[in-house]
């Protein structure tokens, strides 16, 4: 099927109806989580079970079939055996629904005869204007509204809302398989593309630019569906927003392993790289990047340069972050002499950057105070774009940015934590706490340094995309 790229996707993500087309068999069929997830999530539209098996279900009525539900039908999703599936998109297009998520697997994946039945689907769908998200997907999320898709257990409660868009081609990058809520990342969306019979990356990117919950996007993506029209629509997302790919395939067996995986050719490697700076987008190497490096680039502004200020209760970490910030293509940035003659006000051992705070907190009541009395004059200096700050991830710490918040705020650059201790539980409350503040908090010291430079790589790629004609 052909994407159409004049229909928006707000039917797959804020759909005001859901129908839900599975085993309903308790605890663990796979219609029955996925509508027990949608309740924990407090999904707040109208759920419509689909069964021939029961009559109820988690309280609900079930329906025999789609067409006795008496009212509009937003979304379906199926979770049903491939023969049966494209009986249930004809039926979809009977009752007038606008979208359908197909979780099943068994379809183009899986060999000849399950790519007939996607097909079939294809085929079906495109006649009644039904867009198509799979198969062979968990589908989406949205952390805004509760709605959740996946047929697994998904978490006892909402993830927390924030700025970034997961969109991934696997579920192994989506919220089914990855603590999102332990982690508290700060998630608009989550899209997965599944076999993208119908919908793909370059429907779901105009989607998201236009999306005022999503801040950062980022994709992880082993193929693209239509090259041209994607390095469009990533330019105009670019201009607006961070938008970052993690695109396996950069060595000759993993590509062999793409081309396995979805029946695609990977590409040359350098081909994409060049693709991807045309289009303003920034690729990321690795699993966690893909994860940690865009809470970062939502909770805080986008650096405006790649000159870093480092703040250290440690000297020797104070150290370790230059070599990751020279080695990173960032610069350790220069003071102005009036910076350093306000640091050298507090103590003469303070004037220099890396800004090693150690030796003076223990001469003070509250050692931590000293952030209060460091950080704004660092973070002001015309020659500083960015901070990371090396501090114990601890209540006490919590307290001092809490009443450095606003004012740092005010300065508009970005501030990120390197949080040590010796309390893990205490160490990951203290770290939630902060990023609550704003203030995304690592316990991977590598992690900041790169978040940053991904940060003033897009800076960079986004004025290249303004200043061409």
């Amino acid at each position: 099927m052909e994407s159409q790229a004049g229909n928006d996707l707000r039917a797959f993500l804020e759909p005001e109806s859901v129908a839900v087309i599975g085993s309903m068999r308790e605890p663990q069929g796979e219609g029955y989580v996925m509508i027990q997830n949608m309740l924990r999530f407090g999904y707040s539209g109208r759920i419509y079970p689909i069964s021939r098996s029961c009559d109820e279900v988690l309280g609900m009525r079930a329906y025999a079939a789609l067409n006795e539900v008496d009212a509009r039908v937003d979304l379906a999703v199926m979770v049903t055996p491939p023969p049966t599936v494209p009986g249930l998109v004809g039926q979809c297009a009977d009752k007038g629904v606008r979208a359908v998520i197909i979780v099943s697997e068994g379809f183009a994946e899986a060999g000849q005869e399950g790519a007939g039945f996607q097909r079939q689907v294809v085929d079906i769908a495109h006649r009644a204007g039904i867009r198509v998200l799979g198969p062979n997907t968990q589908g989406v999320l949205n952390t805004d509204n509760g709605l959740v898709t996946g047929p697994y257990f998904c978490g006892s409660k909402r993830p927390l809302s924030g700025g970034v868009a997961y969109c991934s081609q696997t579920g192994f990058l989506t919220f089914a398989s990855h603590p999102i809520i332990d982690r508290a990342y700060p998630i608009s969306k989550v899209f997965e593309f599944g076999n993208k019979c119908d919908v793909h990356e370059a429907d779901v990117l105009p989607y998201l630019t236009n999306d005022p919950k999503t801040r950062v996007i980022v994709m992880h993506l082993e193929e693209v569906k239509d090259g041209h029209r994607f390095i469009q629509v990533a330019q105009q997302a670019a201009v607006r927003k961070p938008v970052l790919i993690l695109k396996p395939g950069r060595t000759e067996a993993a590509a062999r392993a793409v081309a396995s995986h979805t029946g695609s050719l990977a590409g040359d490697d350098q081909v994409w790289d060049t693709v991807f700076r045309q289009a303003g987008i920034i690729r990321i190497s690795n699993w966690r990047d893909f994860w940690e490096v865009p809470r970062a680039l939502a909770l805080q502004p986008v650096p405006a340069g790649n000159r870093v200020a480092i703040v250290s209760a440690t000297g020797g970490g104070g150290v370790l972050l230059v070599d990751a910030v020279t080695e990173a293509g960032l610069v350790p940035a220069s003071f102005t002499s009036a910076t350093l003659q306000e640091l050298e006000a507090l103590s003469p051992k303070l004037a220099r950057n890396p800004v090693d705070t150690g030796p003076d907190m223990v001469l003070r009541d509250n050692p931590f105070s000293i952030y209060e009395d460091v950080m704004p004059p660092v973070l002001a200096d015309p020659n500083v774009d960015c901070a990371i700050v090396v501090c114990h991830a601890n209540p006490p710490v919590v307290d001092v940015f809490e009443r450095l918040a606003s004012r740092l705020s005010r300065i508009a650059k970005p501030v990120l934590l390197f949080g040590y201790g010796v309390d893990q539980a205490e160490m990951q409350e203290s770290g939630r706490r902060l990023e609550a503040l704003g203030f995304p908090t690592f316990f991977d010291m590598d992690i900041p340094v790169r978040a940053l430079a991904v940060g003033a790589a897009y800076a960079k790629a986004r004025l290249d995309l303004l200043e061409r004609p």
